[in-house]
C-alpha cells in the first residue's frame, strides 16, 4: 500500500496511543508479547527462537486492515497454535476472505478461504552458542480453490528456517536476532497476484535486527536480504528495511476480556526487480486462551 497523508497521520496517531499507554504501570505489565505473538507478517516476519508453553492451546485471529484501503476484500487468519512440549509447538492456520464493501462488491458478498498454512518449530535452546537462543521450524502454505486474485499468490510455500536471538545481559530491554531461510516455491492451479518485490520463485532469504521492550510496547528493526541467485534460472535479489512496533493493547481497551490483543505497525522500505517501494502496514491480531476460554484451565 503506497503511503498517503491520511495514513502517514493515523499512523502517528497510533503510536503516539501507545507510546502513551506504554508508561501506564499495572498489571499489564504479564502480557508482554511473546515471540508468537510478534510475528505478525507483513509488520515483523522473522521467526524468533522462543516457543509456546506446554499444553497451552491458542485461538488466533488475525484481520489485515490494510486491505480496507488496498483491496476489495480483507483477509483474516483464522487458526490454532498448540505447545507439543516445553520445546516444540504446532500451528495451523486458515486465511479467510470477505468483501468489505468499502469498494467494489457489497459487504459480504463474496466470501471463503484463500490460504491453509501449516507451521511447526522447535527451541533447541543454547547448545550451540552460548548466550544464544536457536530454533529450527518449517512453514507450509498452500493456496485453496480458486479465491479473487487479490488475496493470494496462488504459490504453495515450504519454508525451512533456522534463527538465533541473543538478549543483551547489561541491556535486557535490548535483544538482536537473525534467521536464515529457504523458500522452496510450487506453482499451483490457483491464480494469484505477486506483492511488488516479492521474487515468486525459490529464494534464499536472510533477516537479522534488534528488539527494544519498553512496557507493553516492543520496538522491532528488520532487515531483510532475499535471492535467487543460488536456487532459480534467474538472478533476483530483493532488500528490504522495515522499522515499526508492536503493542500489547491493556485490557481496558478490549473490553475486559482473557484475549490478548496486539496491534503491529510497520514501515517497509524495499528495492527489487519492481524497483524501490514505500508502503505502511497495519495489523491486529487477538490470541485466545482456549483452554481458559472453556474453563478447564484456571
Amino acid at each position: 500500500m503506497k503511503i498517503t497523508a491520511r495514513w502517514l497521520v493515523c499512523g502517528c496517531l497510533l503510536w503516539s496511543m501507545a507510546r502513551a499507554a506504554d508508561d501506564a504501570p499495572g498489571p499489564e505489565e504479564k502480557t508482554k508479547a511473546s515471540d508468537d505473538d510478534l510475528r505478525i507478517r507483513g509488520v515483523f516476519d522473522s521467526a524468533l527462537p522462543r516457543t509456546e508453553k506446554k499444553n497451552a492451546l491458542r485461538l488466533i485471529v488475525h484481520p489485515h486492515l490494510g486491505d480496507v484501503t488496498k483491496r476489495d476484500h480483507i483477509r483474516t487468519a483464522l487458526g490454532f497454535r498448540y505447545g507439543l512440549t516445553q520445546e516444540w509447538e504446532a500451528s495451523v492456520e486458515a486465511d479467510a476472505y470477505f468483501t468489505h464493501g468499502l469498494k467494489k462488491g457489497s459487504f459480504f458478498d463474496e466470501k471463503g478461504f484463500s490460504t491453509l498454512h501449516l507451521g511447526t518449530k522447535y527451541n533447541l535452546g543454547e547448545r550451540f552458542i552460548a548466550g544464544w537462543e536457536t530454533s529450527v521450524g518449517l512453514d507450509w502454505l498452500k493456496p485453496l480453490g480458486q479465491p479473487p486474485l487479490d488475496v493470494t499468490d496462488g504459490l504453495k510455500h515450504v519454508l525451512p528456517f533456522i534463527s538465533f536471538s541473543h538478549q543483551l545481559e547489561n541491556h535486557p530491554a535490548w535483544r538482536v536476532f537473525t534467521n536464515l531461510r529457504y523458500d522452496d516455491v510450487t506453482r499451483t492451479a490457483t491464480l494469484g497476484l505477486l506483492e511488488k518485490n516479492e521474487l515468486g520463485d525459490d529464494s534464499l532469504g536472510l533477516s537479522g535486527g534488534v528488539l527494544y521492550v519498553r512496557g507493553l510496547l516492543t520496538y522491532t528493526l528488520e532487515t531483510t536480504y532475499a535471492t535467487t541467485r543460488l536456487t532459480a534460472a534467474v538472478n533476483r535479489e530483493v532488500y528490504s528495511l522495515k522499522p515499526g512496533f508492536v503493542w500489547v493493547i491493556p485490557p481496558k481497551y478490549t473490553f475486559g476480556g482473557r484475549s490478548k490483543w496486539l496491534f503491529g505497525v510497520a514501515l517497509r522500505l524495499s528495492h527489487g526487480p519492481d524497483g524501490n517501494d514505500v508502503a505502511l502496514g497495519a495489523k491486529l491480531r487477538v490470541n485466545f486462551d482456549f483452554k481458559r476460554m472453556f474453563g478447564s484451565k484456571k
